[in-house]
């Protein structure tokens, strides 16, 4: 899924005084070696003219412009488009009813090409936000499929998730940078707020019985930058289905755990096992000289705290393979380090807190990591961190149930030049303590779950409360989430959390209006009935939930609720064509059952 994430330079508040400097410095010598005679005069001339030439390059580089289209428009559906009926099983062309802007969107990017003194390319993509229309007979039970131009760019089906845990494989789920809102056709569905941010509040019909998907910054290049055809898979024969994984790893410690995109990795003691979802196949499982805690970063190198808190090491995830170690971390345990990190301007940033107080900042530019500061935290109350989630100008930490702290979320300003603030901020709204603490890119605001399961949203800056939902149904959360504070985010506008009797809660950000609740006595989730479900944390990818047992069970993995075909009786269908017709029809006699179309 892709979300709007808010752009900073990628060296925020450096000042650029320096880099002027740099170039008279340069410059200046050259110019000054070219004055003299005779044979040193003629080499010296030719050294500077090479020098001027490095130096032109550098500072006036050729630039390369890549293709680029010459128009922004697209083509949306026209008047007598018409949309189908749905029974059972069903792959049906739909009708794009509303374009973002009217145009499809381009991002331009620039970037030297090689090292410092190669061209300076710019390069041109573009991506459009736009509605699809299938069916005007909802409710659907699901949408499971989507196509574009006949490219599968949606599969949430439990079919397909089935055969890729049996197989091994990969299940695709949303095409990589796309988000997919459903809208099934309900008599009370509301307007979409995507629509409505681009037409106008109260200008969007809800389109009731109206089967519609909204498809967010889908990539358009390999269709030839339009609009592609669309086609879905609706269903309205069909039950959800669960399933769960376990046997990736023996230590369900709640910050040496993490998952995120394919991936799943966890570390017992220094023995680091990373696994590949949606089957945990395993890709590593190897002894390391590092028993700390394990994050995996936006790059997908998983992160490793080791050396009593000194060094971090990473591994590939995909492959397992070592990449580098950095030390100088300064801490004191490698035990209960907590790490997050947040990437833009095309640099991934991350924080590190080791017990001792230490905080240091890492950056990397896809050239390795490198330790960019180490500083002391300000106040000693921080020496009791449990959870870190990072932003691009704060981070934010909760302590959980420590005396005299409980509603206190600490707030980190930092920017490359150090830690800038150390702010503990009390949150008068929440009834209990602060137990999860995550920042949301997509809205750039913070979401708070205190230990009643209480939800607040505040700006991020933690000075102004923009919402809250002190009737959750989520239940007790006695406990900090070091998984949770940095995997709580589900989809586009949307969070999961789990209740205290287990079952699995969608919310959306936007107004924490509950979305779904998931019966966990219902389904076929390992572990279910277990009480001791402490910690947790969202693997967005694959629409799952980590679950990290306190009483001794290995970890698991919940794969949230997927349709699953079911046969519909033929009678039915007949029976309600007939009436649509103004026709009696007795059909029961029919005894046939269909499960699909034309699909």
């Amino acid at each position: 899924m892709a979300t709007s994430k808010r752009r900073r330079d990628a060296s925020p508040r450096t000042p650029r005084r320096r880099a002027r400097g740099a170039k008279m410095a340069f410059i200046a010598p050259l110019a000054g070696a070219a004055v003299g005679g005779g044979l040193l005069g003629s080499i010296v001339t030719t050294a500077v003219g090479i020098g001027i030439n490095l130096a032109i390059a550098y500072f006036f580089p050729q630039k390369i412009k890549g293709p680029r289209a010459e128009s922004l428009k697209a083509q949306t559906s026209q008047y007598g488009d018409q949309l189908a009926r749905v029974y059972g099983s069903i792959r049906t062309a739909g009708a794009v009813i509303w374009l973002k802007g009217d145009h499809v969107d381009e991002h331009v990017k620039t970037e030297r090409q090689g090292k410092a003194l190669g061209p300076e390319v710019t390069t041109y993509s573009y991506t459009a936000t736009f509605a699809v229309a299938f069916a005007w007979n909802g409710p659907a039970t699901a949408i499971t499929r989507i196509w574009a131009d006949d490219k599968l760019i949606f599969d949430v089906s439990f079919e397909a998730l089935q055969d890729a845990i049996a197989s091994g494989g990969n299940g695709i789920g949303v095409a990589k940078g796309a988000s997919v809102t459903l809208h099934l056709g309900t008599d009370d569905q509301q307007p979409d707020p995507d629509i409505e941010a681009d037409r106008g509040a109260g200008l969007v019909p809800a389109w009731p019985g109206i089967v519609y998907v909204v498809i967010k910054n889908l990539p358009l290049d390999e269709f030839g930058i339009r609009v592609p055809n669309i086609e879905a898979e609706i269903l309205k024969g069909a039950i959800l289905a669960t399933a769960s994984i376990d046997g990736f790893s023996t230590n369900a410690n709640e910050w040496r755990n993490d998952t995120t995109g394919d991936y799943l990795a966890a570390n017992d003691s220094g023995t680091l096992i990373i696994s590949r979802l949606p089957a945990g196949a395993e890709i590593l499982n190897a002894t390391i000289p590092y028993a700390g805690s394990v994050h995996i970063s936006d790059r997908l190198d998983v992160a490793v705290v080791g050396g009593s808190g000194d060094s971090i090491a990473f591994y590939d995830a995909a492959t397992g393979a070592f990449r580098q170690e950095v030390s100088g971390l300064d801490g004191l345990s490698e035990l209960s380090a907590i790490l997050d990190d947040i990437s833009f301007g095309g640099v991934t940033y991350m924080l590190v807190w080791v017990f001792g107080a230490k905080l240091s900042l890492l950056s990397n530019a896809s050239t390795g990591w490198q330790q960019i500061w180490t500083a002391s935290t300000a106040h000693s109350p921080l020496s009791y961190l449990q959870t870190l989630s990072v932003g691009p100008d704060y981070a934010y930490a909760v302590r959980g149930g420590i005396a005299g702290t409980s509603k206190a979320v600490t707030r980190i300003g930092w920017d490359v030049t150090g830690l800038l603030s150390d702010t503990e901020i009390t949150l008068g709204a929440l009834t209990d303590d602060a137990v999860a603490c995550f920042y949301d890119e997509e809205s750039d605001s913070v979401v708070v779950l205190d230990a009643a399961g209480q939800l607040f949203v505040y700006t991020s800056d933690l000075g102004t409360l923009l919402r809250s939902n002190t009737h959750t149904g989520i239940g007790a959360v006695p406990n900090a989430q070091p998984p949770l504070s940095k995997r709580m985010k589900l989809g586009s506008d949307l969070i999961a959390i789990k209740g205290f009797d287990n079952d699995i809660f969608e919310f959306r950000v936007s107004d924490l209006g509950q979305v779904n609740r998931y019966d966990a006595a219902t389904s076929t989730w390992l572990l279910k009935l277990n009480s001791d479900l402490g910690q947790f944390g969202v693997n967005q990818q694959w629409q799952a939930v980590l679950i990290l047992p306190a009483g001794g069970a290995d970890p698991v993995v919940w794969y949230l609720p997927r349709a699953q075909r079911l046969p519909v009786p033929l009678k039915d269908v007949l029976e309600q064509e007939c009436a649509l017709a103004g026709l009696a029809c007795d059909a029961s006699q029919i005894t046939v059952e269909i499960f699909k179309g034309d699909c």
